[in-house]
């Protein structure tokens, strides 16, 4: 895997998270996708707008589909010493657009809602401890 792309993308409501994305090397493997909340974020959180979130990337950034879409928590956001990292898989990845009707902003969604059944990994982080964990549920 190699990092194709960091930058900072919108949210709704006037939010910004970080997005990188990680190309693989081979056709077989899945991108990878960080979508990493910021402290600075007085939008919707990365959880609340994962559909959309995943969906502008997806079609922005011209990727195949399924990919690996994992939200992340970075200490500052959390209790200043835990790391989350959610692994998110949604029912679908089809994009659809939505008109905009009612004052609302035109926008893309992934298919709903996103699951977070498959796996949830917690990473003490270990600039406080030193061991990192990673716990799967």
């Amino acid at each position: 895997m190699h990092l194709a792309s960091d930058y900072i993308h919108p949210t709704p409501r006037g939010g910004r998270c970080r997005i990188r994305i990680y190309i693989p090397e081979e056709e077989i493997d899945d991108p990878v996708m960080i979508c990493s909340e910021l402290c600075s974020n007085e939008g919707a959180s990365v959880t609340y707008a994962a559909e959309q979130l995943a969906a502008e990337v997806i079609r922005y950034n011209h990727l195949r589909t399924p990919l690996v879409w994992i939200e992340h928590y970075p200490p500052e956001t959390t209790n200043n010493r835990t790391e989350i990292f959610n692994l998110v898989s949604f029912s679908s990845y089809e994009v659809t657009e939505r008109g905009p009707y009612l004052g609302e902003v035109r926008f893309l969604r992934a298919s709903t809602p996103p699951s977070y059944h498959r796996c949830i990994h917690w990473l003490t982080a270990p600039s406080v401890t030193p061991k990192a964990r990673a716990i799967s549920l």
